[in-house]
């Protein structure tokens, strides 16, 4: 499993998750890999998206994010088109197989 993130001022380091995502994993790596980015952005104005995955909206991910103060925006539910991330995701997956 890889994470990733990006924004107007950059891009999160890729975050390799052994295993399948659950919702430690993805608190984990919101604590080592989202919030030291988002500490970079300038005047810290900015929205956390991700889509209705379990470890995304468990309790523990919500306190996590509510405990951080980030604002997450309001997902509708089978709208994976919506997410700038899966253009990403198709690109890295087309550089990879086209060896």
């Amino acid at each position: 499993m890889v994470w990733a993130a990006f924004g107007f001022n950059g891009q999160v380091g890729l975050a390799f998750i052994d295993g399948r995502q659950n919702w430690p994993k993805y608190v984990e790596t919101i604590e080592n890999h989202l919030m030291p980015f988002a500490e970079n952005i300038e005047g810290r104005n900015w929205e956390y998206q991700h889509d209705d995955a379990p470890s995304h909206t468990s309790s523990a991910t919500k306190n996590c994010l509510n405990s951080k103060n980030v604002t997450v925006l309001e997902w509708p539910p089978m709208s994976p088109d919506l997410n700038p991330i899966e253009d990403v995701w198709g690109f890295m997956s087309r550089k990879v197989y086209e060896n």
